[in-house]
């Protein structure tokens, strides 16, 4: 089966292209960064994503699914700059890439995006799966207009889903390494009380998620990639200095909001999201709990 990864050679995309090779998939990778993985059964073409006219459509022939796993890093600073920027990698990229397919005679059957949990906003104490609605704020709005270019792919026959990506626990990179980063010093910065639930998934596991959209045709729309053990903001860092001893500092959202403005409801959002769609079609989490994540990203 030939596959079209869009952002192959990002944090996500590295991993899944080199799982998907291991299982037998034809690879073509589409990135302004040329991949660091080599195999004969891949094509990497280096070319600005934004920029639909430079793409062949003989990349394309004979491609089963396209995966768009475009977007910046949104641990940044949100300037007005970097929000157009996140915006553009991932709206704009999934709204062109949809242009592109449209104009295809042999369409995908299958188109999968990234997404993000921020989709849902600050839902307190209440758990919830993907049938929820979406919240308030900037990145819930970008990933409402995010979804919704994906799943103009319906309306050329192909199958959409759209993985809405807790934050991803990972050996190289991820928010767990910023996290620990913090921790060197000794302290443990909390934003707020801590007791904003927090959802999380393993690397292995979410790119076993996007093998299984592949393959599997029960998942449709929004599919919450997130460990089905919940636990607040607090447990996490008590369980991180298991591994580096830092004091707990809780930090007023208040006080950062100057500095980052919108970014700043992000940090004490309380998400409790449930992993519904995949639970029923009975996909197995090789990492539901966190201990054995951490042991297995920091041990």
């Amino acid at each position: 089966m030939k596959i079209i990864i869009c952002g192959g050679g990002g944090f996500i995309g590295q991993r899944l292209t080199g799982l998907l090779l291991d299982k037998g998939y034809d690879i073509v990778v589409l990135d302004r960064n040329r991949s660091k993985i080599t195999s004969p059964r891949l094509q990497s073409h280096t070319v600005e994503l934004l920029n639909t006219a430079l793409f062949d459509k003989r990349w394309f022939a004979e491609t089963e699914a396209v995966i768009n796993l475009s977007g910046k890093d949104v641990l940044h600073l949100w300037t007005k700059e970097y929000k157009r920027l996140i915006w553009d990698s991932r709206v704009t990229v999934n709204k062109k890439l949809i242009d592109f397919i449209s104009t295809l005679e042999q369409k995908p059957r299958t188109f999968i995006s990234a997404s993000a949990v921020g989709y849902y906003g600050n839902k307190g104490e209440r758990e919830f799966d993907e049938t929820a609605t979406h919240g308030e704020g900037y990145l819930a709005d970008v990933c409402v207009a995010w979804e919704n270019e994906a799943q103009r792919a319906e309306t050329f026959g192909m199958r959409s889903v759209q993985i809405r990506t807790a934050p991803v626990l990972d050996r190289k990179g991820g928010f767990i390494e910023k996290l620990m980063q913090s921790m060197q010093f000794g302290i443990a910065v909390q934003f707020g009380n801590g007791r904003n639930w927090f959802p999380w998934i393993h690397m292995d596991d979410l790119i076993r998620i996007y093998e299984t959209a592949l393959s599997d045709q029960r998942l449709t729309g929004p599919v919450n990639a997130c460990s089905p053990e919940q636990l607040r903001f607090r447990e996490l860092l008590d369980h991180l200095r298991k591994y580096r001893k830092a004091v707990v500092i809780p930090f007023p959202v208040s006080l950062i909001r100057p500095l980052v403005k919108d970014l700043a409801n992000e940090f004490s959002n309380s998400q409790k999201a449930v992993p519904a769609k995949l639970n029923r079609i009975g996909f197995h989490f090789e990492y539901a709990s966190i201990q054995k994540a951490l042991n297995a990203v920091l041990g």
